[in-house]
């Protein structure tokens, strides 16, 4: 009698009848999304201004002038601008510099570090023009700050009043420049162009607003 070969039983082994990271597989777009969604970063700190200050006198008749330098060049005649009206003295740009006329160091360093980010600042409007005098005419005021009185007659400029003149240096550009006045330099009742005064600070220029 022949035997038969034994055959293998087969035997339930409980083979797992679902995919355990199939489950993963649904949540790997979710997972990689997170890994790849940038950090929130800080935004670079902007470079510091590094300011220097220094008066000269040389090739200026004697005359003492603040040179600021290390300034933003961008918006370098917004800054001057600015810096000539919140001290009342003359201010200009000469080449990546500027300039106060005076020994103004200290006082130009205080207000550049209370202005806050120097970048941010922009240029004013420009100050208001009187219309010409005409004999016997009063002029209303312009809009603004300007009070109701003539710079061409020497009553209504009064020492120790704001006003804004042109200085001789800038007739042809007509830049006006802001102080107070300290001394009154044309002795006749009228001018035409505009009463001759010097300010606090220095300038000499015909008087074009007066500010009330």
């Amino acid at each position: 009698m022949t035997k038969k070969p034994n055959t293998p039983t087969k035997v339930d082994t409980g083979a797992l009848k679902h995919n355990p990271f199939a489950g993963l597989a649904s949540k790997q777009g979710a997972v990689g999304a997170c890994l790849a969604r940038p950090s929130d970063a800080k935004p670079k700190p902007l470079p510091r201004i590094n300011l220097s200050f220094s008066h000269e006198t040389a090739g200026r008749s004697g005359k003492v002038v603040t040179r600021i330098r290390g300034l933003p060049l961008e918006n370098l005649e917004a800054i001057a601008g600015r810096l000539r009206k919140a001290i009342g003295c003359g201010a200009t740009v000469e080449g990546d510099d500027l300039l106060l006329l005076g020994m103004l160091g200290e006082r130009a360093e205080q207000w550049l570090k209370g202005a806050g980010d120097l970048r941010k600042i922009v240029l004013e409007q420009p100050l208001p023009t009187l219309p010409k005098a005409v004999p016997g005419v009063v002029c209303p005021p312009a809009s603004g700050t300007a009070s109701q009185v003539s710079p061409t007659n020497r009553s209504d400029v009064r020492l120790g009043q704001r006003v804004a003149i042109v200085m001789k240096a800038d007739q042809t550009s007509g830049a006006l420049t802001e102080g107070i006045v300290r001394d009154l330099l044309t002795n006749s009742a009228t001018h035409p162009r505009g009463i001759k005064v010097r300010l606090e600070s220095g300038e000499i220029g015909r008087v074009k607003i007066v500010f009330g």
